[in-house]
Formats: C-alpha cells, sequence, structure tokens
C-alpha cells in the first residue's frame, strides 16, 4: 500500500488531500517535525534532505510534493482532477499549479523562517517586511482572478486548488490576514469546507 510520510502543517497536507479526493487508500506515517527526527539515519534513508514529505509507493520513494501530485493523478488516470490534457485548460491547470509552489511559496517561507524557524538572534526583519509585501502583491493578484471563479481554474475543483490551497492554508498559521483580500477568503472558505481538506489536516 502507498505509504504517506506526514508532518502537521506541512507541504504533505497537499499529498494527504489528493488522496482523499481521489478516494485512494493509504498508510499515513507521522513524523516528528524536529531536526532529530528529521536528521536521523533512518528518516535520512527515506528522504535524504530530511524533508516532508515523502512517499513510497511499492518502493518507488518520491519527495517533491508537486511532482507527487502530478505522479499520483497520472497513476490514477481519467480524474476529475485535472482538465483533459493537451487542453487550452489544461495549460492554464498546469500554470496554477506550479504557481501554488514556485511562487507564492518562497516569500511564505521567508516568512516562516524568520518568524519561527530560526533562532531569535538570527531572524531578520527587514526579510519578513519584503516577503510581507511581496505575499500582498501575489494575494492582490489571485483576488483579481478569482473575482469571477468559484475555483482557481473556473468552474472545476482541480489539484491546482489543492496546490495553492495549502499555501493560503499556511498564511492563515503564520497570521497573514487574507481578511482583505474577499475574493481569495472566499476561495480559502470553500475549499476549507470539503471534506477531503477536513481529514487532511485533522492530524
Amino acid at each position: 500500500m502507498l505509504k504517506v510520510y506526514h508532518a502537521a502543517n506541512t507541504r504533505s497536507i497537499r499529498v494527504l488531500w489528493l488522496l482523499e479526493e481521489l478516494g485512494v487508500p493509504y498508510e499515513k506515517e507521522m513524523v516528528e517535525f524536529t531536526p532529530a527526527n528529521l536528521q536521523s539515519p533512518a528518516y535520512l534513508a527515506i528522504h535524504p534532505l530530511g524533508k516532508v514529505p515523502a512517499i513510497d509507493d511499492d518502493g518507488l520513494v518520491l519527495t517533491e510534493s508537486g511532482a507527487i501530485v502530478q505522479y499520483l493523478l497520472a497513476k490514477h488516470s481519467g480524474s476529475h482532477l485535472t482538465p483533459d490534457i493537451g487542453t487550452p485548460a489544461y495549460g492554464k491547470y498546469l500554470q496554477w499549479l506550479h504557481f501554488a509552489e514556485a511562487t507564492v511559496m518562497p516569500p511564505i517561507s521567508d516568512i516562516v523562517r524568520h518568524t519561527f524557524r530560526k533562532a531569535k538572534e538570527d531572524r531578520v526583519q527587514s526579510v519578513v517586511d519584503d516577503a510581507k509585501a511581496t505575499l500582498d502583491k501575489y494575494m492582490a493578484f489571485l483576488d483579481r482572478e478569482l473575482a469571477d471563479k468559484t475555483f482557481i481554474c473556473g468552474d472545476q475543483f482541480t489539484a491546482a486548488d489543492i496546490m495553492l490551497g495549502y499555501d493560503l492554508n499556511l498564511c492563515k498559521i503564520i497570521r497573514f490576514s487574507l481578511d482583505v483580500y474577499p475574493n481569495v477568503a472566499a476561495y480559502f472558505a470553500r475549499l476549507t469546507a470539503r471534506p477531503a481538506f477536513q481529514k487532511a489536516t485533522a492530524g
């Protein structure tokens, strides 16, 4: 059975959420999110960089959340979570799928590092300020995009919403308010109301 190495509030939520949406059975292996555990020989044998997520699918180990999402969608072809391959809608879907990690995540990661992860003496407030300004620009852009959409690709919920929804969930955790972006806030409320999201974030 597919095994997912999961730690609360990490990118592994994307994997669990996707699997819950697909109805694919899996085994969840909880990972203690501490340096001692992540850098232990046992876990480094699974993920050489000591990060989460990781999956083990009958001996195939993958460790990048976006790649895992694409792999699982390809394996379970015919999924309702992607537009038809080769269509313009699929091109837009890919753009948003990768926008979540390549564009939105870097400033969130900067905020996390310089607010929570680094020792207080190593935190740089200007990095946080710059990251918040960048994130504000991205959220304003998303707010415009979502003005007439139910989901990021239109009326259809897709895996791009899973990738992006995790980012918005992190915004809540780092106390970056979405209230000033009404379309984003309403979109996030629709995502968090999904039973699959609630199961993925339950533990």
